[in-house]
């Protein structure tokens, strides 16, 4: 130990006289390690981490599948079927629907996040309560008004005080005893802040109403397709049982565990390949960096071998540089994925699961320092084993001629480079790709018109619950006569604001990627498949004009839609539905049956809007008034003359003036709104630029030490050509053919690793090919200009010395 310390004395003094090197491979080891710690602290946490719930392997998701819907809730009579049925299959069974309240009382109305949930679900999940109880069959049975607070919420909104259990609180206008608190680690949803009974029993709702969606944990030793082939068999039974002539039903039994971050896994695995890419790089620059040390220190330790140091000394000796630099290379890969994971979870707050957050952890700490360590070792070994085992006497009389180094080292070198600039191609063609299909996608029509001047918000009505067992004309009548006379006050009052010259207000803001409802209906007189599917929205009379949505044929809404008649009367339908259900003829005057059992008739056909992303065509949709929408979780949008976004305290202040019970949230523009359908895009796009940027500067860091290098080393050849009339073009171009020796080769490698990377990301572009020629000639034109000036430089550093100079130092 004494003699190692010693060793790293040594190693600390000699690597002080040599701050460009030491500084040149901690950045290599920052940017290259750093990288892979950063997109790997995301994928571990998303991927690979278990679920924080007891035995998270044996959860699963039963969902159903029913042509044309896929992964779907299920009807109250289906999940009661397979509750009593599946016991062979699971352990527990339970089902949650989602629900937004709003809770008033002590301090400002707030919107929250709940869920019903049936008593089963507390039993999937072992009862994570930790403070009071759940409840269960007696609670669920007997209609009683109880309810779980999350952890977050009894923390902020009641003060973590334990007396909250048994307090009555006010949700949506009516009193619910609290009976416990969740434990802290336990969300489920991840965004869930309170649950419900669902008041199953006396659930009376048909086979086609479907809204529970079912979880449940495995009975034990019962593998997930032992489970499969039981809910497959109470599938075929319901089918034979209850045929109503639509798509037979089919259960999806998946573990909950793979279906977290499903949706994130394909752009994750790529990151994570294009990190490992960036890694790559860095390893070929350090072995470069390192064998040009190496190669300087080789008369070095040859003076030293002759001096009777052993070949186990020369090796502690390099160790203890390597042991030095990986330490500060580490630190510096931890500090950089450590920013580089804060900005990514500001990049997207809301992309990534909750479960488990990203954070730099002992494993993450562990094994940068391990790769750290174990790629100087690899690369700083070398050298010095060579030293170790070469004749001292030629060793010397090489270093005295200044002959440092052999045409097989400067290959190699060459080759290191060469695959630099190949896999630099490699991540720049990705990230130019990804680019290019941004800018492909912000061409295609959204539908609406002039959405920079409209201001968005999502408010809060509450709305009366559905009586256990009431049925739902009754409970509808009840929410209409809430919901409208208080969305009449709504608009009156929003229409005072200044600026504002329309007002909408929607159950789902258009192009959003968020939905209504989608369902099945029938048209007079006419065939319809049974496959055949619609979006259900509801919008104001202004609804259109506000967003620009032309009008193609008939009228918009007017005041006296929606309240003719307790259900609606008449509908707008887009575009598409008449084209795809109607043949494209005359839908004016036509009957279509929706949303309840009486029919409807078409006043108007409105313009197509891409709702669910620009890369997604137009669904066919039918409208109906807003007056008649039955749920109090709504959005607005005000048309400005001016700024939109410099309204938003105005509005926040009159609506809490004059609604103080109903919370206003995500107020932001059209074109913010707009943007999230593309959002996982521009994260996959600015995490490829990001590493194709890396790529790039540790390639031209290392086409520049070796251009550099090489000047280095000719540099008494350079005096001498000079000396006998060479021009500084010459000397130029001299010093260009050493780099497009190694520049070449490369790009015509990274012509193969940008057709694979193409192909791989293949599912992310639009609008744009995987080998798209622009993209290629974009990347190769950069490429040129990197690797010119990474050979021009060195070239114009060596021709400032003058050859008298050149040739008296050699």
């Amino acid at each position: 130990m004494t003699s190692f310390l010693s060793d790293l004395r040594l190693a600390l003094r000699t690597l002080r006289g040599k701050p460009g090197f030491v500084s040149t491979a901690v950045l290599t080891l920052m940017l290259g390690i750093g990288a892979v710690a950063a997109i790997f602290t995301v994928y571990d946490a998303v991927l690979l981490k278990p679920l924080p719930f007891t035995d998270p392997a044996r959860l699963v998701r039963v969902m159903r599948t029913q042509a044309p819907v896929k992964n779907s809730p299920v009807s109250p009579p289906v999940f009661r079927e397979w509750a009593e049925r599946s016991g062979a299959a699971f352990e527990a069974i339970g089902a949650f629907v989602p629900q937004t309240v709003n809770l008033t009382g002590a301090g400002n109305a707030e919107r929250l996040t709940g869920y019903t949930v049936t008593p089963g679900f507390w039993n999937v999940f072992g009862q994570p309560v930790a403070l009071g109880r759940s409840f269960g069959d007696a609670e669920e049975n007997a209609n009683e008004r109880v309810v779980v607070l999350g952890d977050a919420l009894w923390r902020v909104r009641f003060g973590a005080d334990p007396a909250v259990v048994g307090r009555d609180i006010q949700l949506n206008g009516e009193s619910w005893r609290v009976i416990g608190v969740a434990a802290a680690a336990f969300r489920y949803p991840s965004d869930a802040q309170l649950w419900t009974p669902t008041f199953l029993p006396a659930n009376n709702a048909s086979r086609g109403s479907n809204s529970l969606a079912p979880i449940a944990r495995l009975a034990p030793g019962v593998t997930l397709e032992q489970a499969r082939e039981v809910m497959r068999g109470i599938t075929d039974w319901e089918a034979e049982t209850f045929p109503d002539g639509s798509a037979p039903l089919v259960a999806q039994v998946e573990r909950l565990d793979e279906l977290v971050g499903r949706g994130l896994r394909g752009s994750l695995s790529v990151l994570l390949g294009a990190a490992l890419l960036v890694l790559l790089i860095a390893c070929a620059n350090l072995a470069s960096l390192m064998l040009t040390r190496g190669q300087v220190r080789e008369q070095e330790l040859a003076v030293r071998s002759a001096l009777g140091a052993s070949h186990a000394q020369l090796m502690r000796n390099v160790l203890a540089e390597a042991f030095l630099l990986a330490g500060a290379g580490a630190l510096a890969a931890l500090l950089f994925a450590y920013g580089a994971v804060r900005a990514l979870l500001r990049l997207a707050p809301d992309l990534l699961p909750a479960y488990n957050a990203p954070a730099i952890d002992l494993r993450v700490v562990s094994a940068t320092t391990l790769v750290a360590l174990a790629t100087l070792i690899l690369f700083g070994l070398a050298p010095a084993w060579r030293a170790g085992r070469a004749d001292p006497a030629l060793a010397l009389r090489s270093g005295a001629r200044g002959q440092v180094g052999n045409q097989t080292q400067a290959r190699a070198r060459g080759v290191l480079v060469a695959a630099e600039i190949a896999l630099a191609m490699t991540l720049l063609s990705g990230a130019g790709l990804l680019i290019d299909s941004l800018r492909q996608l912000s061409k295609v029509d959204s539908g609406l018109r002039d959405p920079e001047r409209v201001l968005t918000a999502k408010f809060s009505l509450a709305i009366p619950a559905m009586q256990p067992g009431e049925d739902f004309k009754a409970w509808y009548t009840r929410v209409k006569a809430v919901l409208e006379p208080r969305l009449d006050a709504l608009q009156a009052r929003l229409r005072t604001l200044p600026g504002v010259t329309s007002i909408a207000i929607t159950n789902a803001l258009p192009a959003s990627g968020q939905g209504g409802w989608n369902g099945g209906f029938e048209i007079a007189g006419q065939e319809v498949p049974k496959d055949a599917i619609a979006e259900f929205r509801f919008g104001s009379p202004a609804y259109f004009s506000t967003f620009g949505i032309p009008l193609k044929a008939g009228r918009m809404f007017d005041e006296s839609d929606g309240a003719r008649a307790l259900f609606p009367t008449e509908v707008l339908v887009s575009q598409t539905f008449v084209d795809r259900y109607l043949g494209g003829g005359d839908a004016l005057g036509r009957q279509v049956t929706v949303f309840d059992d009486s029919p409807k008739t078409i006043v108007g056909v409105v313009g197509d809007v891409r709702q669910f992303g620009l890369d997604q065509g137009p669904d066919a949709e039918v409208w109906m008034p807003v007056r008649t929408v039955p749920v109090g979780n709504l959005a607005l949008a005000l048309k400005t003359d001016g700024d939109a976004l410099a309204l938003a305290p105005t509005l926040r202040r009159a609506v809490q003036e004059s609604f103080p019970d109903v919370p206003l949230y995500a107020i932001r523009t059209m074109d913010e709104v707009t943007g999230e359908t593309s959002r996982l895009r521009r994260f996959n796009m600015t995490l490829m630029s990001a590493f194709a940027a890396c790529a790039l500067a540790l390639a031209a860091i290392g086409l520049y030490g070796v251009i550099a290098w090489i000047a280095a080393q000719r540099r008494r050849e350079i005096g001498v050509r000079q000396s006998f009339g060479a021009t500084r073009a010459h000397i130029h171009a001299m010093m260009l053919k050493s780099g497009l020796r190694m520049v070449v080769p490369g790009i015509l490698a990274g012509f193969a690793g940008a057709l694979a990377i193409g192909q791989l990301i293949g599912s992310q572009l639009f609008g744009v090919g995987s080998a798209d020629p622009r993209v290629l000639a974009g990347v190769v034109a950069m490429l040129g200009l990197v690797a010119l000036a990474a050979c021009l430089i060195p070239s114009w550093r060596a021709l400032r010395v003058a050859p008298m100079d050149a040739l008296r130092n050699d």
